[in-house]
């Protein structure tokens, strides 16, 4: 090939091989209100507002090839996950492993208690945008061994293919972490119903996008009504630099 005069185009990344695995991983939609200590607040299902970003999800999706669904058991996560499976007739494979951060002595809405009343040993904990420091809480370290062993195995299955994981903000934050090699696992916004994509192959991960909201709304742009923080969830920050106190965005709710 003559090298002087052969018009050669601009590589891409994307292109998805036979070998590959298209990792989407989906945040769960919008979790229902609980009372704290309640019985619902260890499991809540999903808010109206969650129903309607559940449906603009799906309807963004009609058209994209999907070959399996997964989902945590947690029923926020199987009634996103159902919307995604039903019109491809497919079923929603259930997995305990994708399942958040156990939250020990601040489970069943505790968290969501400290975080709406800007709690001091929460705002402490925050700053560190780890998973330790929870009493009775599952740890960083054990979070990411659980999600990543179990996307993995996902990831595994299906090359070739194309899979939907619908999890949690911590799950999907603490995989990216790990596959980034980063030393916090609270480090990016991940909305209700995001989509993050993720290519698996020989070589190793690939991320396509994260935290794709367009569905929702340009998160360039911001949401369309962004006047009141929202206080139902555990928030992450940018790298760098460390938020200030309390003003972390959301990543998790509990």
């Amino acid at each position: 090939m003559d090298s002087s005069s052969t018009l050669i185009p601009q590589p891409t990344l994307l292109q998805h091989s036979t070998g590959s695995c298209e990792l989407l991983l989906i945040r769960h939609g919008r979790s229902a209100d609980v009372v704290p200590g309640s019985e619902e607040a260890s499991d809540p299902g999903l808010h109206p507002d969650g129903e309607s970003q559940v449906a603009a999800l799906a309807d963004r999706l009609r058209s994209k090839p999907i070959d399996a669904v997964y989902a945590s058991h947690l029923k926020r996560a199987v009634e996103t996950g159902t919307a995604l499976a039903l019109p491809r007739g497919l079923p929603v494979e259930q997995d305990p492993d994708l399942q958040e951060v156990l939250l020990g002595d601040w489970g069943q809405g505790e968290f969501r208690r400290r975080a709406a009343v800007r709690d001091p040993e929460w705002l402490e904990w925050s700053r560190t945008r780890r998973w330790d420091g929870i009493p009775g809480g599952e740890g960083d370290d054990a979070l990411r061994r659980r999600v990543v062993a179990a996307i993995e195995r996902l990831t595994e299955r299906h090359r070739g293919q194309t899979i939907a994981v619908v999890a949690h903000g911590g799950v999907i934050n603490a995989y990216l972490a790990d596959v980034l090699g980063l030393p916090v696992s609270l480090w990016l916004t991940v909305e209700n119903t995001s989509i993050t994509v993720v290519r698996v192959d020989e070589v190793g991960h690939h991320v396509v996008v994260a935290n794709d909201c367009h569905h929702l709304y340009d998160p360039v742009l911001g949401p369309p009504s962004a006047s009141a923080p929202d206080t139902t969830s555990v928030q992450a920050a940018p790298l760098p630099p460390r938020p200030a106190a309390g003003t972390v965005p959301p990543g998790t709710s509990q």
